[in-house]
């Protein structure tokens, strides 16, 4: 490895020819000082353990801070030298972290210029314009504080020289800018951008800190450059913090940015925001930010509560990025009204996947105030991969974090999505977790929801349990039924991999004793990360998941959950099987019939089909005969669907050998808005008109 900082080789950097600073191909760093445990290994190689392949470096080393899944931190900083070039140009790649994935060059204590990666492994060429600061003493300091997705950072080549040829410099400095403020409104309006990706160029972190220090909230903005219009609005919860001084911090070449933030008592919605031609109608969707996993559901005094992992600040891809819990209540599973957000990033990181559970017995500490059952909420967070919970005192409008949070402390790498219920028999709250390193279910058990005792692991299962007791149809025997993902190793002799799996054992209060074999669970696309309802009025097992993978382009949110979904073990072929149906509450968004076809043909039903509006939301009945042989394909909306009766397929997928159709040809078409004219205009899964938060006591 080439390091030309010891002072004897100081004049040689008056040459006008470049000088290689580092090349990083030694077995160490040299002269350089590293700090945490991002630099251990020394230069890298290329790609590290399961990394994605690195590429654009030059040689065979380089840096790479991709340590124990991007889990690693530090700093490497070099000996400090004198500019005399024009430029210094270098390779980097890895996350776009603003300050916490990043290369700066430090003149006098100070960051003068700094710049991270592009979230890509792809190494490309950067330069710095040192013209102003010749003749200064400098340091160069590559920093991975970040923990999480694309929290490493890679570098290699870094050159002084007087050409930068064709390589392109960074935006503008940024620099760290703070404001003092006393919370004295409800809301902190922000004038965004909206960004095609989570982090990138103009992207940083915003961050609410106490009078103490304390952060109580970040999250990654971008704002309108000075005299450009907002893409949208939006209005920060921070009633929590009323009567409060805290800081806001962010970074940014506009030193003023944050002295125009204004503070409101009145949230700022969009009238429009359900009115796009992308919303989905029967499917619950946020107004406004992405969504993913569904988090949290539970009945209680009336109304359903789902929860969901959301980043309310952008519409690109954010699962795993500053997750938040957004939160929406029903009375009947179809109307959906939007609450405040439940729990927010902090100090603990962002806040991961997790569950209801409904406390039905008294625990000191917990309990003394609250009438019985109570709803607590269970989640990860992130910095580090913790258990925590939350308790609310108005009964789901606002939520408070347990203060002896975290309650189970990491096991391995990344471990999140506590399933958590209550077991009966035993007494005990029982807590299934997901832990990575490699994928494992982990069983564990507790009486007050704070100390846990591990039971049981299991094999091969991945991210977001679901676990509940059912009955065998066939047996009458008590059961417990585990859901999940499930994948085995590549060098299992047999594969099996599912994004919805489950299977059915025995539960003494400790351990899960299979009676099946794992096996596939719902066959659908667009179908992850799904919990049922605690306490569900009807005792029903309903479930909502995730619709991943749903497109709505040039709307104000990004992705949806599924409809309601009544799981039920039924006797198919003498087994215990999960069949998933509609809840019965879809049901209700079927009007009358508009037309009815028998012993008619495709030619006839495309043009009673026409005669109707395009934006309207139809449920079409579709039957035909059983001697019906050649596929049938379908076009609605521009998606295609391929029946082949003859191999029993639905675009490519095989349906269930028990499915059946009548021995006739007939198409039925149903209104699907039976709310009258006013629900024409939004989505049957939304409210009809925008939602003001309800007040926190």
């Amino acid at each position: 490895m080439k390091i030309l900082f010891c002072s004897a080789l100081l004049t040689s950097l008056l040459q006008a020819d470049p000088v290689i600073l580092a090349d990083f191909e030694g077995s160490n760093f040299g002269d350089w000082k590293t700090t945490g445990n991002a630099f251990l290994r020394g230069p890298a190689k290329g790609k590290i353990d399961d990394q994605q392949d690195v590429s654009g470096f030059k040689e065979l080393g380089l840096v790479n801070t991709f340590l124990q899944g991007d889990s690693s931190t530090g700093s490497l900083t070099s000996p400090p030298f004198k500019i005399e070039h024009k430029f210094l140009t270098f390779l980097i790649g890895g996350g776009a972290w603003a300050g916490e994935t990043c290369l700066n060059l430090i003149v006098g204590g100070e960051i003068v210029r700094t710049a991270t990666g592009k979230n890509n492994e792809n190494l490309t060429p950067l330069a710095f314009d040192l013209a102003a600061l010749q003749g200064k003493e400098a340091t160069i300091q590559i920093i991975d504080s970040h923990q999480g997705g694309w929290g490493h950072i890679n570098i290699d080549h870094i050159v002084a020289t007087d050409d930068r040829a064709t390589i392109p410099l960074p935006l503008p400095p940024t620099v760290e800018i703070q404001r003092e403020v006393t919370i004295d409104a409800n809301f902190l309006q922000l004038p965004l951008l909206d960004r095609k990706v989570r982090q990138g160029p103009g992207v940083a972190k915003f961050t609410i800190e106490s009078a103490g220090g304390d952060l109580l909230r970040f999250m990654h903005l971008k704002f309108p450059e000075p005299g450009q219009n907002p893409d949208f609005w939006y209005s920060a919860d921070v009633r929590e913090f009323k009567g409060q001084k805290v800081t806001f911090r962010y970074r940014s070449s506009d030193r003023g940015l944050l002295e125009n933030l204004q503070l409101g008592d009145k949230e700022i919605i969009d009238p429009n925001a359900y009115d796009g031609p992308h919303r989905p109608q029967f499917h619950f969707s946020p107004r406004l930010g992405w969504m993913n996993d569904v988090n949290g559901t539970y009945y209680h005094n009336g109304l359903y509560h789902l929860f969901y992992q959301a980043n309310p600040t952008t519409t690109a891809s954010s699962a795993g990025f500053d997750m938040h819990w957004g939160h929406s209540v029903s009375q009947d599973l179809i109307h959906w009204e939007e609450w405040p957000i439940a729990l927010f990033p902090n100090a603990a990181g962002s806040v991961y996947s997790g569950t209801a559970v409904m406390i039905r017995e008294p625990i000191p500490g917990l309990t003394a105030d609250k009438e019985l059952p109570a709803p607590v909420l269970f989640f990860t967070g992130t910095s580090p991969f913790a258990q925590h919970f939350a308790t609310t005192r108005d009964d789901g409008k606002s939520w408070q974090r347990f203060e002896g949070n975290p309650v189970l402390k990491k096991l391995g790498n990344s471990d999140r999505d506590p399933k958590v219920i209550w077991h009966e028999p035993s007494k005990h709250h029982i807590m299934v977790l997901y832990v990575d390193g490699p994928d494992t279910y982990h069983i564990f058990r507790s009486r007050d929801l704070q100390s846990w005792e591990n039971t049981q692991v299991m094999p091969h299962w991945f991210e977001c349990p679901e676990f509940f007791a059912v009955k065998s149809p066939t047996t009458g025997e008590d059961l417990y039924l585990l859901y999940g993902s499930y994948r085995t190793p590549t060098d299992a002799p047999v594969q099996f991999k599912a994004a919805s799996a489950y299977q059915l054992g025995r539960f003494d209060g400790k351990t899960f004793t299979p009676v099946t074999k794992v096996r596939q669970a719902h066959l659908g696309p667009n179908f992850y990360a799904a919990l049922t309802f605690q306490n569900e009025p009807k005792g029903r097992q309903l479930m909502m998941g995730w619709a991943q993978g749903v497109r709505s382009p040039g709307e104000p949110f990004n992705q949806a959950a599924t409809v309601p979904l009544r799981m039920q073990l039924k006797a198919v072929d003498g087994k215990d099987t999960l069949c998933f149906e509609p809840a019965e509450e879809v049901a209700n968004l079927r009007g009358e019939a508009i037309f009815t076809l028998k012993n008619t043909t495709g030619k006839d039903a495309r043009t009673q089909l026409a005669k109707h509006k395009k934006e309207g939301a139809l449920d079409i009945i579709v039957r035909f005969g059983k001697k019906q042989t050649a596929p049938i394909v379908a076009t609605i909306r521009n998606r295609k669907y391929n029946f082949d009766p003859a191999a029993g397929q639905l675009n490519g997928r095989t349906l269930h050998p028990k499915a059946s159709w009548t021995p006739a040809s007939s198409l039925t078409a149903r209104s699907s808005n039976p709310f009258g004219t006013e629900a024409k205009q939004h989505s049957a899964m939304n409210p009809s008109i925008p939602m003001t938060a309800p007040p926190l006591t």
